[in-house]
């Protein structure tokens, strides 16, 4: 049965007139304004990174080992690594695809992903900004650094995660326990974007830049979650089981 749009059944007049994408692209283009803002920084050698090499001495200086670092690595790669983010959110997706009988989950998780790759590497290999440990701050070198993919990783799947699973259009909807879990899904994010910096592995700036680029990819994801559903061609390959798979039958 097809679920009726709904995104905030207490929402006031004012905000059910709204446009349904406004929200999230707005968002949007505010996250992509911050990072074009942060990476003319980093091009400019501006004061947003006037902190990045003073904190990496002192960290350098205080560096932890033993087991104190191999747990400290342990949650940051839990936190915000590829190889653990990818198969979580993706095994989570599917789920609440299935619970649902619709694609739609998997395709804005699809979608958020696609846009931390193509918009992250995109500035990635464009400045090549080397990373603390090669002891100097230079672009087009040998690095990656900026902006941090294991931020963006972390902002775009632990909380998107959360809204699929308990935001209007996810699986249980509960605006309290989304509340409460968003906030504890935002601590993992500041949490594993701290370690990376204080582990010596990204710049100070790195980490603000890989917010915005996960918040910018988490809009792109919420903003195909909310979209009214589109009939499917009738001359496509598989209308009719793609409009099922899309919940519309």
């Amino acid at each position: 049965m097809e679920q009726p749009f709904v995104f905030e059944p207490h929402r006031s007049t004012d905000e059910q007139r709204r446009p349904w994408w406004l929200p999230s692209v707005a968002t949007g283009l505010i996250a992509a304004a911050l990072l074009a803002l942060m990476t003319w920084q980093v091009v400019a050698r501006g004061p947003f990174i006037a902190w990045d090499w003073p904190l990496h001495v002192y960290v350098d200086a205080r560096h932890p080992d033993g087991w104190v670092k191999l747990v400290l690595d342990s949650i940051a790669s839990l936190g915000g690594q590829r190889l653990y983010t990818l198969p979580i959110i993706v095994g989570v997706g599917a789920w609440v695809s299935y619970r649902q009988r619709r694609i739609r989950p998997l395709v804005a998780i699809g979608a958020g992903l696609a846009t931390v790759f193509f918009v992250g590497y995109w500035i990635k290999f464009d400045l090549a900004r080397t990373p603390p440990a090669s002891e100097q701050d230079i672009l087009h070198g040998v690095g990656q650094a900026f902006p941090s993919g294991h931020t963006a990783n972390a902002t775009l799947t632990w909380c998107l995660i959360v809204i699929v699973l308990l935001g209007a259009q996810g699986l249980r909807p509960d605006p309290v326990r989304f509340r409460r879990w968003l906030a504890v899904a935002l601590v993992i994010v500041f949490v594993s974007g701290a370690l990376m910096t204080l582990l010596d592995y990204h710049w100070l700036s790195d980490i603000p830049g890989g917010w915005m680029l996960g918040l910018l990819a988490l809009m792109v994801s919420v903003t195909v979650l909310r979209a009214p559903r589109l009939p499917w061609p009738r001359w496509l390959p598989g209308h009719a089981l793609l409009a099922r798979l899309d919940g519309a039958g």
